[in-house]
């Protein structure tokens, strides 16, 4: 989920006073949700956002002290911020990588699990009275010990043991393919605990929750989706280059890295024998070393410090994903700025679009090129999936919207919890 391009972000405006009593809400994120660099990021600090204005919201997250000094927004709107130094796992990635091997145990428990911030979460739940604790992620949510006073909830941004699934089946090396294959067991085993032992989950898609109730039938499921700021993806008047193929995202992440890689091999060829002058951009943070090797033939770009022009002045914004799981936020953002977007089924799963309305599907590289062209050729084409897309997300998925929908099953829990009692057993939610 996965925009990686730093944005700029409009004055965060303090909270307004609560039109019903407020909520106590402990939100534990294994990352720090600002700057909304990608998708991970954006999805929280949006949620945290827009539930800071009504409810009192406490974060606690992992962040070295840089990142802790550019939490400065989210202290604004945040009744507390607390932060824990990241455990060694990610700056040491192979030694720790061949230790949840050893013990059988999954890689990222390394990066975002520390019993640092353990002690911190508890020293916070003992002091505290909260109504809710949301947890971020699955993969390592059952790390975190919750009394039966809080109601504890996962949000689930990915179905990550589906993620890994898919990414071992299209691995081609050996190794890789093993390793992965392995996490993918431990990590299942180990998502689906920490769901069965929360008071709800939160997932990004109704696909996703149709996967995790198979396996965790008694646990209420609440699609909270994955949404974009209108008032800040915006169209532009910014002059359209209509040969430009624009794709954004954090590019060091193994799905887009898979993505661009496909797209640069199988896909951009077939659109050059139809259309030779179109060029393509990879706009987005640490692009890894085989990436920065198409530098000869494609735009690699890093990071920039905004991302919404590249999107108004692309004429198609290319989604050629194989690998995924909940939603894709790079998809609302294009076609929150008025941009015609292609995409792969697996690019825009979970998303309520229309193919052939507000967005163009192709499944191989024959047909995504075709699509691509098509938009090439065809400025009506594009201006009206523009315009559609636009107002699909006017429509579904602003973040206020979605943050409503969040408070009110919030009150539903809370309501639900009075009534029934956690040792009496698993509540349903509606």
């Amino acid at each position: 989920m996965n925009v990686a391009a730093c944005r700029q972000i409009g004055p965060i405006q303090a909270s307004s006073p609560p039109r019903e009593p407020g909520m106590e809400i402990l939100v534990c994120a294994p990352y720090p949700p600002y700057p909304p660099r990608f998708g991970g990021a954006t999805r929280m600090f949006h949620l945290i956002r827009v539930l800071a204005r009504d409810h009192r919201v406490t974060l606690l997250c992992l962040a070295s002290a840089e990142e802790a000094a550019a939490l400065g927004p989210l202290r604004e709107i945040c009744a507390a911020v607390h932060t824990v130094e990241p455990p060694p796992g990610a700056r040491w990635k192979r030694l720790y990588q061949l230790r949840s091997i050893l013990e059988r145990r999954v890689y990222a428990s390394h990066v975002y699990y520390s019993v640092e911030i353990a002690s911190r979460l508890a020293a916070l739940l003992a002091r505290h009275k909260f109504d809710i604790a949301q947890i971020e992620f699955g993969d390592i949510a059952g790390h975190y010990a919750v009394p039966d006073t809080v109601l504890r909830v996962v949000d689930e941004h990915n179905v990550e043991y589906l993620l890994l699934e898919r990414t071992w089946r299209q691995e081609a090396n050996p190794l890789r393919r093993l390793y992965n294959r392995l996490q993918a067991e431990w990590l299942r085993r180990a998502e689906l605990t920490s769901c069965r032992n929360a008071d709800a989950i939160l997932t990004t898609s109704a696909i996703d929750r149709d996967v995790l109730a198979q396996d965790v039938p008694s646990v209420p499921i609440r699609v909270v989706p994955n949404g974009v700021d209108t008032a800040f993806f915006t169209p532009g008047s910014d002059p359209v280059d209509p040969n430009r193929l624009v794709f954004t995202g954090a590019i060091d992440y193994r799905p887009n890295t898979d993505g661009v890689l496909h797209f640069c091999a199988e896909i951009l060829p077939r659109i050059h024998a139809a259309e030779p002058e179109a060029t393509f951009a990879i706009v987005g943070r640490n692009p890894p070393r085989q990436v920065r090797r198409l530098a000869d033939r494609v735009l690699v770009t890093g990071t920039v410090p905004d991302v919404r022009p590249w999107m108004r002045q692309a004429a198609v914004f290319v989604v050629p994903l194989r690998v995924g799981s909940g939603t894709r936020l790079k998809i609302l953002e294009a076609m929150a700025t008025g941009c015609a977007v292609v995409s792969t089924s697996v690019g825009c799963e979970g998303l309520e679009v229309t193919p052939g309305g507000d967005i163009l599907i192709g499944d191989t590289p024959e047909a995504f090129a075709e699509q691509v062209v098509r938009c090439l050729r065809d400025p009506g084409l594009r201006a009206r999936l523009g315009a559609q897309g636009r107002a699909l997300v006017e429509r579904r998925y602003r973040w206020e919207a979605i943050g409503e929908e969040l408070t009110a099953f919030y009150r539903e829990l809370c309501k639900a919890r009075v009534a029934v009692p956690r040792h009496a057993g698993p509540t349903t939610i509606a």
